[in-house]
């Protein structure tokens, strides 16, 4: 039984118990009922020949004999007595022979059963009665069995036939219980019920030992499996059968699973960010190297409280809690991080939630990308950029105080000569005085603009009013289409500031149509970004991509009389209330500038 697999002991075992019962039963049954039967022919035979010796006796016929005894025509009580003087004679002598049969004779023409005793009277039922008429009728002899369960009797019923009559019938009976048949058929009842109790025995024999076989796998398996958790290379051992493939499974899993562990620990050595993954409970479940160095995590940090390591008690401690109790998600989050002892570092962290595919809540997993070497090399970047920008704007400064300067010395000369300005010189000095205290207003507005006063304000409101202002002023020349998104959330705005900042690039498209056309200014919401946009569109004659590049750079300009600080004002407004501007041309066929700026956080 070892040899076969453990299904198929099972189906054995199985089998054994339901199946060979069963059929025992019906066999047992079957041989009790055919030795039941077998016992009943036996009975039926042995009074079949107890009639037959009887009548043998009787050798003479019944009516020949009262005929011979002087009987004829007598009354019928003195014939009943000499025949049954007779028969009761000839009835005893068979019952010495076979005592426990007991046998009667019926004759017919007196209505009188003799038994060998001296009751003359109807001394029968009318249900052997029936039977002696039923014998009569068929001249065949009829056996039957009737009576209870422990008190039946065989009965035969032998018809007495004389010169071709029938004179009367012979009754041979036996109880059963006198003979001993229920004895030896209960006998045969016990020896089916002994079979059958020793193969449902040999069955729960088999099922005891097969379920401790089955116990005893379960534990091997238990045992290889609490290895397996303590160190995935100690893998179970080899075994034979179905526990065999298990064995075998568990064992391909744990490999796989080592080599998944193998590769996650691979791919997070190399990424460059900080991977921290904990548990439902806050515990520290995988940490890259990356991490450990980041937040000061030994080596051994699995298992430990998140909210006990003091690296990551503050700032990320109130993101993780709110992924852990809330589920809600933190993503691209600017922290400052330092230890006391070296410079904070700059970081920018996503906090997540991780959940099964059902919902379940496991951990969160905390991902920080360390920006502080990029942060440096930008603000070196930076700090280039606005020299070489300081340089251009001293260069553009210089050109653009030169040429009013230029003005006003010729017309001092002249004066000098004349000794005596004219209105037409004056006219000039003025204007470019003029010039000069705006060049330097704009300067001064760039180099530091009024600090932005933000406050939520509905951007299509706005929008509404600054329009209404050109309409007035530009009703023929230009048409305006606004396309306003009725969904926009209010955003932070200083509005005076913003105003300079749109009208700048209104004029811009204007001065992009001299001749006229269509201006479009909409707004929408971007979800996503959780900003609002919005745009301002002409029909003109487009910038070339050469340009785009340094549209927002300050006295950059194409025009002729143009400053070219109206954009690099624009641009600086719009990155000190945290958005951002972008531009989009095609040459001939128009421009489009969009602003995006933060939607006002909690009142959407």
């Amino acid at each position: 039984m070892r040899g076969l697999f453990f299904g198929n002991r099972i189906l054995y075992l199985v089998s054994l118990l339901l199946v060979l019962p069963i059929l025992l039963t019906l066999y047992m049954l079957h041989v009790i009922r055919a030795s039941e039967s077998s016992l009943l022919e036996n009975q039926k035979a042995k009074l079949n020949q107890a009639a037959y010796i009887l009548d043998q006796k009787l050798a003479v016929s019944l009516d020949s004999y009262l005929a011979s005894q002087g009987l004829a025509g007598r009354p019928p009580q003195e014939q009943i007595v000499a025949l049954g003087a007779y028969v009761n004679e000839k009835i005893n002598e068979v019952r010495g022979e076979q005592p426990e049969v007991h046998l009667g004779l019926y004759y017919a023409p007196l209505h009188v059963f003799f038994d060998g005793t001296d009751r003359y009277d109807v001394n029968f039922s009318l249900r052997r009665k029936k039977a002696f008429e039923d014998t009569i009728a068929q001249r065949a002899s009829l056996a039957q069995t009737v009576g209870p369960e422990e008190g039946g009797i065989v009965e035969v019923y032998r018809p007495v036939i004389r010169d071709g009559k029938v004179e009367g019938v012979i009754r041979a009976a036996e109880y059963l219980s006198e003979v001993g048949f229920y004895g030896q058929r209960r006998h045969l009842e016990l020896i089916a019920y002994a079979v059958i109790a020793l193969v449902v025995l040999a069955g729960f024999g088999g099922a005891i030992y097969l379920f401790r076989d089955l116990v005893s796998q379960v534990q091997f398996i238990k045992r290889g499996l609490r290895n397996l958790e303590e160190d995935l290379s100690r893998v179970m051992p080899k075994a034979s059968g179905e526990l065999g493939e298990i064995v075998e499974g568990i064992n391909r899993f744990a490999r796989r699973i080592a080599e998944l562990n193998l590769y996650t620990e691979t791919m997070l050595a190399v990424i460059d960010e900080a991977i921290v993954v904990v548990d439902a409970q806050g515990r520290v479940v995988l940490a890259n190297k990356l991490a450990r160095e980041l937040f000061s995590l030994p080596a051994g940090a699995e298992q430990q409280e998140a909210g006990g390591l003091a690296a990551m008690a503050t700032p990320l401690a109130p993101y993780l809690e709110r992924a852990l109790k809330e589920e809600k998600e933190s993503r691209d989050l600017m922290l400052s991080m330092g230890n006391g002892q070296k410079a904070p570092r700059h970081l920018l962290v996503s906090v997540l939630p991780l959940k099964t595919p059902g919902g379940q809540l496991l951990g969160a997993v905390v991902n920080c990308r360390d920006l502080t070497e990029r942060m440096h090399l930008e603000e070196k970047v930076r700090r280039q950029e606005r020299l070489a920008a300081l340089g251009r704007l001293v260069t553009g400064v210089a050109h653009e105080i030169r040429n009013p300067l230029t003005t006003i010395s010729c017309y001092i000369q002249h004066w000098l000569q004349d000794n005596r300005p004219s209105v037409q010189a004056l006219s000039a000095v003025q204007r470019e005085i003029s010039r000069l205290d705006y060049l330097v207003e704009q300067l001064l507005y760039f180099a530091k603009p009024a600090e932005a006063r933000l406050a939520q304000r509905d951007l299509n409101v706005f929008v509404r009013e600054l329009v209404g202002f050109f309409r007035e002023v530009h009703q023929s020349k230009y048409h305006f289409l606004l396309d306003l998104d009725v969904q926009l959330p209010p955003v932070w705005m200083d509005a005076e500031q913003m105003e300079r900042a749109v009208l700048n690039i209104i004029f811009n498209a204007m001065q992009a149509m001299p001749e006229g056309g269509v201006i479009t200014i909409s707004t929408a919401y971007l979800p996503e970004r959780q900003m609002a946009a919005l745009s301002v569109a002409d029909t003109g004659c487009g910038i070339p991509k050469e340009n785009l590049v340094h549209l927002f750079e300050p006295f950059y300009t194409t025009k002729p009389k143009g400053t070219g600080l109206g954009l690099a004002i624009a641009y600086e407004i719009i990155q000190a209330h945290g958005g951002q501007i972008e531009v989009e041309s095609e040459v001939g066929r128009g421009t489009k500038f969009t602003i995006y700026l933060p939607e006002a956080a909690g009142v959407r």
